[in-house]
Formats: C-alpha cells, structure tokens, sequence
C-alpha cells in the first residue's frame, strides 16, 4: 500500500489526477484507509478546479466543477475524526472550501488550523493572505460581513498560555469550522487531581472588544472570556453532541459569548444575567433556563485576567446555569444575596438536576457560615475502615480553633458563650480541644465563621473559607504536612487510604507544627495591601476608652464615619443592616454617622473605621439605649426630642 501512495503523489505531480482517481478507487473502499481516502479527495478536488474542463491552471472560479468539488469535500468529511489534527487534511479542507462557491469563511478557519499544526507553512499563509484579503474586498463592496475578529499571534498565545497555566493544560480543542463575527474555539479541560471535572473555555471572544458603558472604561472591561465546568462523567464525544442533552453547554457558552456581537449595544461582566424572560429551559433534561458570569473564584483571583502586550486585559467570567427563579430573585435582590444561598459545589460544577436555591430551600442544608464539619472526616474513617482514633477526624479543626483562640480572633458570641474554654486554652491549661468540639451541643464538631470576630472572619475567609477566590487553604496546608511527616511516596500509598492527613499522630509537637504554618498565612493575609488600614488620629485613644458596654452578649462590632471617630462629632444617624450569615459573629449590623457627610465622603471608604460598639459608646453615650433595636431601624439623632423619641415633623 505504500507503494500506491508514493505513485499516487507521483502522478499528482505531473497533473496526472485521473490515473490518481482509478488507481485508488481500484482498492476496495473498506482496505484503502485514512492516507489512500485523503489521496482521492485531493485528487477530485484538483480535478474539479484544474481538470481539462478549466482554461486557466491558477482554476478560475467560474470554470470549477462544483460537483466534482462537492463529491471532494464529501471524501474529506468520511475522514474528519482522522483529519482534525493533520495539517495535510486542513490543508486540503481549506483549498477545497476556498474554490466552493460561498465558502470562504469556512475555508479561512480550516487554513486558520492548518497554520497552528504547522507554524512555518509559508503556503498556509500565502492562503490565509489570499481569503482574508477577498473577504476584506467584498465587505467593503457592500456584500455580506465575512471579516472576523481574531487576536493577532502574540495576543493569541498570551491568552493560550494563561488557560493552560490557571485552568489546566488542554490537548482537545473544539475548533470552529464556520464562524459567525469571531473565530471561537473551545479548550476542553480534562478532570484533574485538585478539579475533578472538564473544564471549557472559550478561545477567542476577547478579539471582539466590547461596548462596555464610559464610566467603566478605565477598568478594562472591553475584552472576556467564558468557561464551564462540567461532571467528569459528562459525555464529551462528537457522536454524544447529536443529542441536545449533552450539548447545551456547549451550545450556551457560544451562543453566550458571541451576544455582545449580536447586540453592539451590549456588554457581558460580572454579575451580568441572561436568560429567557419565559424561562425556556436549555434542553428537556433540565429546567435551568438562564446563567449568571462570576469571576472564576475556584481557579484563584490570579485566574481572573490576562493581560495583552499592549496594556489591554482579557476577563475570563465563569458562566453558572440559573433557574428562572434564581434569576428573578437576581434581579430584585442583587447579586449578592443569591450568592449568600448558594454553596460553592452549587456554583462550581454543572448539574442539570440540581436543587433550586429559591423554590427547594426547605431541602438545602447550607449555612454559608460553615467553614468544614468533623462529620465527613469521620464519614471517611468510616468508609474506609481507616484504623485511626475517632477523635482523628477533629484533629486538624482543633488545632485551628486553638491558633485562633490564642490569637484573640473570637467573636464576642463565642466569648460569652465559651469563655471558660477560652480562658482555659489562653492559660495552657487546655492544650486539646478535640473533645471540646465533639461534645458541646454548640460546636457539634463543627467550625464556622460566626466563632470570630472580623479579623478572625477575613483571615478564615481569605484562608479558604467562605471565599471561591483564595490563594491558599487549610486544608492543602493540612496535608502537605502529612507529605512531610510521612514522606510523599508513602502518604500516596494505599496504606493510608488517600487520607494520611488522619495518621499524622496527635501531639503538641503537631500543633506546633502546623501553629507556624498558620503563622505564616497569617503573616501573608496582613501584609495585603487592602489590609493596610491608613493611620487616624482617633479622638479617643484607645487606652482611654473606658468599659462603658459591659453586658452586651451580641456581635460586637460596627461601622463608624470619621466625622465621629477622628473629628469628635456626635452621631447624628445611625442604622442597623442585617448581616450576611458568614459575618453574624462579629457585625452587629450598625453604621454610625455624624449626619453631615455629602455623598463624595459616603462613596470614599477610607473616611470609614470598624470599630467595638464599646468604643462608639465612649463617643456617645446616648445611643446606649438604642442598640437593641431591631435590624432594619434607623434613627436620626437630629429629630430626636429630650424623651428619646422622634420628632413627628
């Protein structure tokens, strides 16, 4: 058979297609393969364009045999799953497409591919040159808009470099054979050992620079891309896409990506919806209809933004399947407030059949509070049948509970409720509070976020908890200690069950251990600069602030304006806000001002402080009694009369 096929390229050489044609169709067609198929589709298509039919043998267009040229693409297409990675087939896709009548913008995305298999073709680019320049020309003759937007090659790398180093390295590619405004491709992402799921992410939306509204256009918002996650079981064959139920993704993520083309008008950023306004579902297997984009928090913020050569930035938003109900109470209540019913698993990957967060609360058991449970510590013991103590499934919980307690990051609820533990671990009298988070009904073997105070809060927020966007986690730290401890080799093998974090044996030289790690993420979180609070002249010093508020047992901390903490004003207004779940223990929900604040130092954070509810007290007394009203309350201190009350006017 090779044989055949250098005497078949022998005889295209000297223009001799049909002895080509006969002697390969001479084979029958089940034996003639790949190599012998893709030899008879270029000879019908040199056939068709420089047969003896044509008077030109550069092919003149008017004088192809579209047939012929027909009956070659169709030779081509029996051998796609073959071809899509061979130059040679792209090569010959883009040549044939070229010649057919219409086919232009399919033929340039075949040359596009040709010249990324092979980077030094000289013929891919003269061909690209060639139908870039004929689509450019009948554009500007009033004929239909076949110009796509594409990024140049160094913008196009930057942004393949950034996919594969944030997200995963990819070696499956969904090109585009017809594009529409944008030449759109889509890395497929395999299931990873930190992300066990496909990741997609559209490739070239962010060549389309979007209308982003002029008050934004100093953030770089014009340029995005899109991905999803998908269940590692998700079916990602071409044969699987016939059927709509594995598709839809795909097809939402394209169609979704190339809506600011659709609407010039129009831009897509963080928090932006879409979706039918009748709730239409995807497919017929689900009843998610619309998507929310969110940054990519699961991938890290360095994920968030490619930056390009010449200053500009590319946005990659993650794309979350909605219900119409979640997207109704979206845009009544604000981004936010559904993102506090949400967990991150209900955000992370997608799930057809997924409970709904408005209509299935009832049936959700999340608190966006929860940082991690002992409980599924214990439930791998358990499955696994690890021989380890049972109180190993608290180990690592206590030791971060202890860090905390002895770093004064605990919120005053846990205080009041808790402070002879609390006193008992700051003496050294209490050095293992794993029996501690077992037995209390309180704790039930749980860590949340409501235990601290906000400095405890943020840390734990930024260290993994609550936050889709971390640099580091606990946990990983957790168990890079077992690596050491154990040694790599051996904390991988199936002596330990995939768990050796749970063998690491409990002793104070373990909590050390782990108490310097700590140390050091601590030390990291405080040196980011949106820690770096800027330095006031308090009207009070901190050592004269006197115990004012001594039974108060609730979330003790507030939001004060300058007007009062710096210049010594009265508070003049003051409301109370509901705090998220995740700040209950330390956010009391108050925000004080001294009333004559315009809206430029509103919008300014910096003229703000939190501060101890005690320390606002040292400034005014008088809103003592007032601290107990309810969420939602305000009080305008101006309007007040001697009694306490206000002013009908």
């Amino acid at each position: 058979m090779k044989n055949l096929e250098e005497q078949i390229r022998q005889w295209n050489d000297e223009n001799e297609f049909e002895k080509c044609v006969e002697a390969i169709e001479a084979v029958p067609e089940a034996e003639r393969g790949y190599e012998l198929t893709l030899l008879l589709g270029r000879a019908y298509s040199n056939i068709a364009v420089l047969g003896p039919h044509c008077e030109r043998p550069d092919g003149d267009a008017d004088k192809v045999d579209r047939e012929l040229l027909d009956k070659a693409i169709s030779i081509f297409e029996s051998i796609r799953a073959g071809g899509e990675s061979d130059p040679f087939w792209n090569s010959r896709m883009a040549y044939a497409l070229w010649m057919a009548d219409g086919r232009e913008a399919e033929a340039l995305e075949y040359a596009e591919r040709w010249l990324e298999l092979e980077p030094d073709s000289e013929d891919a680019k003269k061909l690209i040159g060639s139908i870039r320049e004929f689509l450019d020309d009948d554009n500007e003759d009033g004929g239909e808009n076949f110009t796509l937007e594409t990024y140049d090659d160094a913008d196009w790398n930057t942004v393949q470099d950034h996919i594969a180093k944030y997200f995963g390295d990819y070696g499956n590619v969904m090109h585009e054979i017809a594009s529409e405004g944008v030449h759109l491709d889509v890395c497929v992402i395999p299931p990873r050992e930190e992300h066990n799921y496909y990741t997609l992410v559209t490739l070239g939306m962010g060549a389309h620079k979007m209308n982003v509204p002029e008050e934004l256009a100093d953030q770089k918002l014009e340029r995005a891309e899109l991905l999803i996650n998908l269940p590692p079981d998700w079916n990602l064959t071409k044969e699987a896409f016939d059927d709509d139920k594995w598709f839809w993704p795909i097809r939402i993520l394209k169609s979704t990506a190339r809506y600011p083309l659709r609407d010039r008008d129009t831009w897509l950023g963080w928090g932006h919806t879409l979706g039918d306004d009748d709730g239409v579902p995807f497919s017929d297997d689900t009843k998610l209809c619309g998507a929310l984009l969110l940054s990519p928090g699961v991938f890290g913020e360095d994920s968030y933004t490619c930056r390009l050569a010449d200053g500009d930035e590319v946005n990659f938003y993650q794309l979350i399947p909605l219900y119409k109900e979640e997207i109704d109470f979206k845009r009544e209540h604000g981004v936010d407030e559904l993102l506090e019913k949400c967990s991150d698993e209900t955000l992370e990957v997608i799930d057809p059949q997924r409970l709904n967060v408005i209509t299935d609360a009832d049936k959700i058991d999340y608190d966006d509070a929860l940082m991690e449970s002992a409980e599924e510590y214990a439930k791998t013991i358990e499955e696994k049948k690890l021989p380890v103590d049972e109180l190993a499934a608290y180990n690592h919980l206590a030791i971060y509970l202890r860090w905390c307690i002895e770093h004064d990051l605990m919120s005053n609820p846990f205080l009041r409720s808790h402070g002879e533990t609390v006193e008992a671990v700051k003496k050294g009298e209490l050095t293992d509070l794993r029996e501690f988070m077992r037995d209390d009904d309180n704790i039930n073997g749980k860590l949340s976020l409501t235990y601290f105070n906000h400095e405890g809060t943020e840390f734990a927020k930024w260290y993994s908890w609550g936050s889709r966007a971390t640099p580091y986690a606990y946990i990983k730290d957790v168990k890079a200690h077992a690596a050491a401890y154990f040694g790599e080799e051996r904390a991988k093998s199936e002596e330990f069950g995939g768990a050796a974090y749970l063998f690491v044996p409990w002793s104070e030289d373990y909590y050390r251990a782990m108490a310097e790690v700590i140390d050091r993420r601590y030390a990291q979180w405080k040196a980011l600069d949106e820690n770096q609070m800027p330095e006031k002249n308090f009207a009070i010093k901190p050592e004269d602030i006197k115990p004012l508020l001594k039974d108060w047992e609730g979330a003790a901390e507030c939001c004060a304006s300058d007007r009062i903490l710096v210049d010594g004003c009265k508070v003049g207004y003051c409301e109370r806000f509901r705090p998220s779940r995740c700040d209950e223990g330390w956010k009391s929900g108050w925000l004080f001002l001294a009333g004559d604040e315009d809206e430029e130092y509103l919008d300014d954070e910096d003229n703000f402080s939190i501060c101890d509810l005690n320390t606002i007290c040292n400034y005014d007394p008088e809103i003592m009694p007032f601290l107990t009203r309810s969420y939602g309350e305000s009080l305008d201190f101006r309007k007040l009369d001697g009694g306490g009350e206000e002013d009908e006017e």
